[in-house]
């Protein structure tokens, strides 16, 4: 969505006065007229644009700028080589939830560089220390007016190694050495000793508040035991939980991922009926075995639980399920659910999306017509199948929903960039 129009220009070409400021966008636009097909021999404009994508390009901020943004930062790089004039104008399409990161970084750049630029989001004109309002660019670099950008440390991504637990896990008599013996693995986990952990003796959920109850922590012991594993990293809520009900039954475990704060703005959230949901169980991965009617688990997480032996099978497929998870997933690498979607899946492994999950990435893609292939294709499967009604029915809502998804990371200028298909 074009939102408004930046003029920049090499400083020595402006050597009129300083404008008052309802005239400031005038004398930026006949500036521009007058200089844009004229080669530029000064460096301030090139100078700015380094300091200006470095930034946003650097990974240490990319919470703060969308794949939609970084795309449209290539943009002006592409044009930059093409060659530079005088005078440029920029298009810019940043989202309302990214203004104020672009901004600051935008201020930051003129502020080192000294460049010609006239701004209309706030009405700035500047040609170096030639400013109207006067001392604009300081005031706009105030932290109460545009905060700084933080840096958030990106993790390394480092070979899991395996749990390493003394002797053989023994089988827990009680509930309450139950949940020592689970949180103390999860404690030594490579992955999950980084998440937050809430054990509760009720069900609770902190993604979907469907039967929740009000303060969780509060109630009985049961002989019930749910755990609650969780993070939210660069807009994306994790959770992955595990809920045992009985010493001789493997617990069940489920995982998901709400990203919804990644795509959308706060003021247009309201706009859309559910959340961004992704949910991935144990038993949706399967070896590929080239079989289609024979589907082989990855991760063997069902079953008694209530020997020695099976405690430490499931604790052994648990850490594999985990590292697969956040190995793949973990620190908002969601380019892997997109070629997920795409069908792109990781070497010698089939995973099972639901139609809802695949519509969804490819609507945040923006890919409108595979999105209508696809919403096609299962349409028609279903039919064929005589699905019942309600399924098609669910069908019907996620295309409309997804048809609503697409126009509003569009406007808002926060989908993800397009998929290259492997």
């Amino acid at each position: 969505m074009l939102s408004n129009t930046i003029y920049l220009w090499e400083p020595e070409i402006f050597t009129g006065k300083v404008p008052a400021e309802d005239d400031s966008y005038q004398v930026a636009f006949e500036l521009h007229q007058q200089y844009r097909n004229i080669s530029s021999h000064g460096r301030t404009l090139q100078a700015w644009l380094e300091l200006f994508s470095n930034k946003i390009g650097d990974p240490q901020y990319q919470s703060y700028f969308s794949e939609q943004t970084l795309q449209w930062v290539q943009e002006i790089k592409n044009k930059f080589a093409q060659g530079i004039c005088a005078s440029i104008q920029l298009e810019t399409w940043a989202s309302e939830a990214q203004n104020d990161a672009v901004y600051r970084v935008f201020y930051e750049a003129v502020h080192e560089t000294g460049i010609g630029f006239y701004e209309p989001n706030y009405n700035v004109w500047a040609t170096g220390e030639l400013q109207s309002p006067e001392n604009a660019v300081s005031h706009m670099l105030q932290p109460y007016l545009l905060e700084p950008l933080h840096t958030q440390q990106i993790e390394a991504l480092v070979e899991p190694e395996p749990v390493k637990v003394a002797g053989e896990l023994p089988a827990p008599q009680n509930m309450p050495e139950a949940e020592q013996l689970i949180s103390q693995w999860f404690e030594q986990q490579f992955y999950t000793q980084q998440l937050s952990l809430n054990v509760f003796n009720v069900a609770h959920d902190f993604i979907s508040n469907w039967g929740n109850i009000g303060r969780p922590e509060l109630a009985l012991d049961t002989g019930y035991r749910c755990f609650l594993l969780t993070q939210k990293q660069l807009g994306v809520f994790y959770q992955l939980k595990m809920v045992l009900r009985k010493l001789t039954v493997s617990p069940m475990l489920s995982f998901a991922m709400d990203f919804t704060d990644r795509f959308i703005p706060q003021q247009l959230q309201e706009q859309l009926s559910e959340r961004l949901i992704f949910r991935l169980r144990s038993m949706d991965v399967h070896k590929n075995t080239g079989q289609k009617y024979h589907a082989e688990p990855c991760f063997a997480l069902t079953g008694r639980w209530d020997t020695q032996a099976d405690i430490q099978n499931f604790f052994k497929n648990l850490d594999d399920y985990i590292n697969f998870i956040f190995s793949n997933l973990g620190q908002s690498r969601l380019e892997v659910l997109q070629a997920w979607a795409y069908g792109d899946m990781p070497e010698g492994i089939k995973i099972d999306l639901d139609f809802r999950f695949e519509l969804m990435m490819l609507a945040l893609s923006q890919d409108e017509l595979y999105l209508q292939e696809r919403y096609q294709y299962h349409k028609t499967v279903l039919t064929q199948n005589h699905a019942r009604a309600s399924d098609l029915g669910l069908l019907e809502e996620s295309h409309n929903f997804c048809q609503k998804l697409v126009r509003i990371v569009t406007e808002a200028g926060t989908g993800m960039q397009p998929y290259i298909k492997n």
